[in-house]
């Protein structure tokens, strides 16, 4: 008989989410760590190199259900959407700081089931989780708050009018594996579906853009039209998309299948934790890396392409997810 959260009292939740990640690791990312889990706080030693601070919250039945979800994926969803951020910047994640809220009635496999999805992608990059804290809440709550450092900070600000604007992969699989979830036939295209519940983050592609000159950086999580408007916006700078050459075979059955134009995936789809970068015109691709499009004088995004009326088709379909829209 599985044994509920309440019933082990905080104390033992508290012992049992410490092994998983307390767990001694011989990480390249934490020479600074002077003390981990155990005490009122982790301490880590100062560094030369700047740190870069991110925090996510997701919250349940509005980033994730767990009728859709095993706890590993959820775990693994919300450490990859900070771990990404950090990358993003252009730094190399080494700490999580976990909180999580519970009901109380959740299995305690369960809640160790979401603490081992967030340890194996934190140990995917070298990093470890190094405290946090659990409440008793309404909904099931987790909040990681991720720590990396970096010689060189890329901002959203710095794209120069020439750059090419590149993307780090095909964006668009969260999106359809959601719409697939929705129309309950997530067993019709199981990769696209895992696709959406749990995306993963290439920190090899993340290196190659700082080596190939990234002047500007953002992790793709609101969409791609909202993410590159951001980059525009933060620079000053007018960007045109241009999508003919796209390859969107992956995505066009699923689209078939659901009588949804997939364009409309690419160009909305959140979650996806790609690579969105500005790179000099003189800087080769990095290995499947994709040039979408160039940044220009003026201001805004332009959307171009075989595949859309950019005035029209966009209206209709980009409707960006806003927590507090009216």
């Amino acid at each position: 008989m599985s044994l509920q959260v309440a019933q082990i009292g905080e104390g033992a939740l508290i012992a049992a989410l410490g092994e998983i990640f307390g767990e001694v690791q011989n990480l390249k990312n934490q020479k600074n760590l002077l003390f981990g889990i155990g005490d009122d706080g982790a301490v880590l030693a100062p560094s030369a190199l700047a740190t870069v601070a991110t925090m996510d919250l997701a919250v349940e039945d509005v980033h994730f259900k767990t009728d859709w979800s095993t706890a590993k994926q959820i775990g693994a969803k919300v450490a990859v959407a900070n771990i990404a951020d950090i990358y993003a910047m252009g730094g190399e994640p080494h700490s999580l700081l976990v909180g999580i809220s519970l009901t109380g009635q959740e299995e305690l496999e369960w809640v160790l089931d979401l603490a081992r999805g967030i340890t194996e992608e934190a140990k995917k990059v070298g990093a470890q989780v190094i405290g946090g804290d659990t409440v008793r809440g309404e909904k099931i709550t987790i909040a990681i708050t991720a720590l990396g450092n970096t010689s060189e900070p890329i901002y959203r600000s710095g794209a120069k009018v020439g750059d090419q604007l590149v993307i780090s992969g095909l964006p668009g699989a969260s999106a359809a594996g959601l719409a697939l979830l929705k129309a309950d036939k997530r067993e019709l295209f199981p990769e696209i579906v895992n696709a959406h519940l749990q995306p993963s983050v290439d920190g090899k592609r993340a290196h190659a853009l700082i080596s190939a000159g990234a002047t500007a950086m953002c992790d793709l999580s609101d969409g791609l039209l909202v993410d590159v408007t951001r980059i525009s916006e933060a620079s000053g700078v007018g960007i045109k998309i241009n999508l003919d050459h796209l390859n969107l075979s992956s995505l066009i059955e699923v689209g078939t299948t659901l009588a949804v134009d997939p364009m409309s995936w690419v160009l909305t789809s959140g979650e996806e934790h790609l690579f969105i970068a500005t790179l000099p015109p003189s800087s080769a691709l990095p290995e499947g890396v994709l040039r979408i499009g160039e940044v220009i004088h003026g201001s805004g995004v332009e959307v171009s392409g075989e595949f859309l009326d950019a005035r029209t088709r966009i209206e209709s379909t980009s409707k960006d997810w806003q927590h507090f829209e009216k």
